[in-house]
């Protein structure tokens, strides 16, 4: 049953990144996807925010908590890296600049190729970490369906206006199945590890303030930037978890937990932050 469930976990994965990518494209254009990257001051904080004060902060509460060595991996390797695929649906749900996060994700993702290989041998001895695997993960199953959908709402409009509906639905299926797999597969692994759920709350929480507070006085780069540093990109994650650390199994684990646990506390915050707009 488990080796259906996992099955189902990386289809229903597949799914709901690739359909909102397509979702987002068919919705979009270059032109509202690149606007972000003509304000100079909001790639900067961006950045400086998730490369700079997230992974610092990570590196301070793992020392100060004094985490399980699992933890302290999965947590270090999850503030490395940015870009999560959740970022434009939760933006959107509160009614954020969906253009804009799409180009937030697609800038975090590409620093992230360079980023994590090059800083996580530094914090964690004995990582081995290829920028290629890294790259064409998310190339294929982010970058891919994004241009893709961009170009099929460039050459056919109609069409695409036709199809965004339909892709959206597929794409809410997928969510469906993907929230069912992860709580049948891993409900006993979350309450067995509920003693570490207070750092995953706190490291959580904490990113997302910061991303908050660097957005500044526009609501947009508030709601954007809060949703795209407290998420970072718990796949690559879990990948160079897997790939390096076999013997801490927490360490694949915990950014797991940081994505449940931020998806769960974000989709109601969105939907206040959309109610209240409207």
């Amino acid at each position: 049953m488990n080796e259906i469930l996992k099955i189902v976990l990386g289809i229903s994965m597949l799914g709901f990144v690739a359909g909102s990518m397509i979702t987002l494209g068919l919705g979009l254009t270059v032109a509202k996807i690149i606007a972000p990257f003509k304000n100079f001051r909001m790639i900067f904080v961006a950045l400086i925010a998730n490369f700079v004060l997230v992974p610092l902060f990570a590196y301070g509460i793992v020392d100060w908590l004094d985490a399980s060595e699992g933890v302290r991996i999965g947590i270090i390797l999850l503030s490395l890296g940015g870009g999560a695929p959740f970022i434009p649906v939760l933006v959107e749900t509160a009614r954020g600049n969906v253009g804009g996060s799409v180009g937030l994700m697609v800038l975090l993702l590409m620093v992230t190729v360079f980023f994590l290989p090059l800083v996580a041998p530094l914090l964690l001895p004995g990582t081995l970490v290829n920028s290629w695997d890294i790259a064409k993960s998310l190339v294929s199953i982010m970058l891919v369906p994004l241009v893709f959908a961009l170009i099929v709402k460039a050459l056919f409009a109609n069409f695409a206006a036709c199809m965004q509906p339909y892709m959206q639905k597929l794409t809410s299926i997928s969510i469906l199945m993907l929230i069912v797999a992860v709580l049948m597969l891993y409900t006993e692994t979350v309450i067995a590890s509920v003693s570490i759920l207070p750092i995953i709350v706190m490291f959580f929480l904490g990113a997302m303030l910061i991303g908050f507070f660097t957005g500044g006085k526009s609501r947009n780069a508030r709601i954007t930037l809060a949703v795209g540093t407290g998420l970072r990109n718990p796949p690559v994650a879990i990948l160079v978890a897997s790939q390096n650390f076999s013997t801490e199994p927490m360490a694949a684990i915990v950014p797991l937990l940081v994505a449940i646990v931020g998806v769960l506390i974000l989709f109601p915050l969105a939907i206040l932050i959309r109610k209240k707009v409207a």
